[in-house]
């Protein structure tokens, strides 16, 4: 006679893992940004001049809000440099386009970033050259360059007014200006975006190097800085700096 097996119950096969839970978005946060307000303190230049800014503007574009980059601070051949700067992190915040950043002692709105929470320690963004497309006059100085500057140099009891025009090559990315906040998502600060015609932490100005009682004046008494000059060589290689540059966060 024929053994007769038993039949076994058919059971369901579990999942080797256990499945992850949906993904979520990171949190964002909208914050607006500005450039500051206020006029200049007076900075001393390695040559001696007391300079003053009356107007900076700064065309940029794509500004970029980083996280975790790797410290400025840290020790390298024996000497500890610009502390609280930071380069190289992940990209978590944004404010894409064009922008002119323009220091005239007024403050002004550029746009709104877009960040994700988190604790924020650098800031980039791209220098670029002004099109007819920024909406400037068709003599204005800017148009067509990517800073201008106005002030007045005063040494030996003589002022020299000044009006600087510089090119910063193509592409040529500003990395590293400090930015340090934590970002939540109850966050509503204004994020300020701060020329430092003198670098808190070496003390140099943005104008070391240039001699501004040898320049060449005008008729009308105001020396006159263009691209190609000596002058602008130099002024440019230090203004387009991460040094002179941070952005703070203002409660609103």
């Amino acid at each position: 006679m024929r053994a007769v097996l038993p039949v076994l119950p058919v059971l369901p096969l579990w999942p080797l893992a256990v499945a992850c839970g949906a993904s979520e978005e990171a949190a964002t946060v909208t914050l607006p940004v500005a450039t500051a307000a206020g006029a200049f303190e007076p900075v001393t230049t390695d040559l001696g001049h007391v300079l003053t800014i009356t107007r900076l503007r700064a065309a940029i574009a794509d500004l970029e809000l980083t996280i975790e980059g790797e410290m400025h601070d840290a020790v390298a051949g024996g000497a500890i440099f610009h502390p609280g700067h930071s380069a190289g992190g992940d990209v978590t915040g944004e404010m894409p386009g064009d922008f002119i950043l323009d220091w005239d002692g007024q403050g002004a709105p550029l746009g709104e970033a877009t960040l994700i929470v988190g604790d924020y320690q650098g800031a980039n963004w791209t220098w670029r050259t002004t099109t007819e497309a920024d909406g400037l006059a068709a003599d204005d100085p800017l148009l067509g360059h990517t800073f201008h500057v106005e002030g007045v140099a005063a040494q030996g009891g003589v002022d020299r007014p000044f009006d600087a025009v510089l090119d910063i090559e193509a592409a040529t990315q500003l990395v590293g200006a400090v930015f340090e906040l934590t970002v939540t998502e109850t966050s509503t600060d204004t994020l300020v975006i701060e020329l430092l015609p003198t670098d808190p932490s070496e003390g140099d100005t943005a104008f070391d190097g240039v001699d501004f009682a040898a320049l060449p004046v005008d008729d009308d008494g105001v020396a006159r800085i263009r691209p190609g000059d000596t002058a602008a060589n130099v002024l440019r290689r230090a203004i387009q700096t991460h040094d002179h540059y941070a952005i703070e966060s203002q409660e609103n």
